[in-house]
């Protein structure tokens, strides 16, 4: 039994397969979409997502709408102990920034493909952090919410 339960284990340590992360990104209140897959620019087998002063952030996000969207903005927050902090965005305009992938509009039904960087400066405090990244859409209305548990190292 032991053995079994260790070549489990070894399967998902080396899968990179997002059945076998070690945390999840949570949905947060997608409202007119929905995501089908999130990559970050982090090791995800781990138990957070550690950003690394002075680096960037990856994200990729791929999503569904459930109606026609003219419009993408990206919002980003940091949690800390329940007080939402935002990080601007230079390029939060997802449609008028050729490097997120996104073209609008966006037509009812279909699937796309999102990304993004967030810088981490060195002047953040070394602490653990939930990001919140939104996508919304032209009437503020959230397409995508999601929750990633990260630490500022």
């Amino acid at each position: 039994m032991r053995r079994m339960i260790a070549a489990i284990l070894l399967l998902c340590y080396l899968s990179f397969s997002p059945t076998c992360r070690a945390f999840d990104v949570q949905d947060c209140g997608s409202k007119i979409g929905k995501f089908t897959s999130v990559t970050l620019g982090c090791d995800m087998k781990k138990s957070i997502c550690d950003l690394i002063p002075n680096t960037n952030a990856s994200i990729e996000i791929d999503f569904t709408v459930d109606k026609d969207v003219s419009a993408v903005t990206a919002v980003v927050h940091g949690i800390i102990m329940d007080v939402s902090i935002p990080f601007p965005l230079a390029n939060a305009n997802a449609c008028a920034t050729p490097t997120s992938d996104v073209s609008c509009p966006l037509e009812k039904g279909g699937s796309y493909h999102y990304k993004n960087v967030l810088p981490v400066h060195k002047s953040y405090p070394k602490l653990a952090v939930t990001v919140k990244w939104q996508l919304k859409d032209e009437n503020n209305e959230n397409i995508v919410c999601i929750l990633v548990p990260a630490r500022i190292k």
